[in-house]
């Protein structure tokens, strides 16, 4: 029964929220035959497009396990999964950053990155794992668009030093690399066929990209809302200065206005 499996699992699991989460990972994910009928990927790299594996600790596809640094079964998993997975989403994708040693390598463009927001510059004192880097793929500028109404990113080309800076960085072609966009979808697919071309073979697309990174953990890598049942909670009837029904106080609740996780830019196909 439901109630079997959820008592027999030893990974914490999400349970209210995890229709938003399924629905996200499953809108950002492009199925691989639709990309083998394009140049958007390498055939020897159609796990990048593929959906990741089920794991058994897993109830279904609308229930997700989360990452937790003392989940010590949960951290092997993850491990034995990838690199050959190829998409981890933003939990899957901070055990192997912060567990298994993989970089992040962000591949947005620095005028996007100051406009909507960049990994954390500096990590705790107890992180011992990879380390981020900022590689543009494609080079825009953000201006202005009177039509639309906001600011969009134009004068779009192609960054040609890109795979000369990404082996700058990693001269080794057995790095672990976990390849983020906006939203891990165009050009992080561009991104990770351009590096399994050019002999990368330890790489990882994030699903969602920064965009949902951002809405798992804040600028110190602490969670930015923790799993279960919360509600509005106006009374001081806990513990705290209640904003959830379990008292939580305020140390760790954000203002922070989220960008859509879904990208609407129309990157050009470098």
């Amino acid at each position: 029964s439901d109630a079997d499996a959820f008592s027999s699992a030893r990974i914490p699991v999400v349970r209210v929220n995890a229709h938003k989460m399924a629905a996200t990972a499953t809108a950002s994910c492009v199925s691989a035959k639709a990309l083998r009928a394009t140049k958007a990927i390498a055939p020897s790299r159609v796990a990048f497009a593929a959906k990741p594996a089920r794991r058994r600790n897993t109830l279904n596809v609308t229930t997700r396990a989360l990452y937790f640094p003392t989940d010590t079964e949960y951290i092997a998993a993850i491990g034995a999964d990838y690199p050959d997975a190829g998409i981890a989403n933003w939990e899957e994708a901070r055990c192997l950053f912060s567990d298994h040693g993989y970089n992040i390598l962000d591949i947005r463009c620095e005028a996007e990155i100051d406009q909507i927001g960049n990994y954390p510059r500096s990590l705790p004192s107890d992180h011992f794992g990879g380390k981020i880097y900022e590689v543009p793929l494609i080079l825009a500028k953000s201006q202005y668009d009177s039509e639309k109404g906001k600011k969009v990113m134009k004068n779009q080309e192609k960054n040609e030093n890109f795979l000369k800076r990404v082996g700058e960085i990693f001269p080794d072609k057995n790095a672990k690399i976990i390849v983020s966009c906006s939203d891990g979808r165009n050009r992080a697919i561009q991104a990770l066929e351009a590096l399994d071309a050019a002999g990368y073979v330890n790489i990882v697309g994030l699903r969602g990209g920064y965009n949902m990174w951002n809405r798992t953990w804040d600028a110190k890598m602490r969670r930015r809302n923790l799993p279960g049942d919360f509600q509005e909670e106006w009374q001081h009837g806990a513990d705290g200065c209640g904003v959830h029904a379990t008292g939580a106080t305020f140390q760790n609740q954000d203002a922070f206005q989220y960008a859509d996780w879904k990208d609407d830019t129309e990157w050009i196909t470098i």
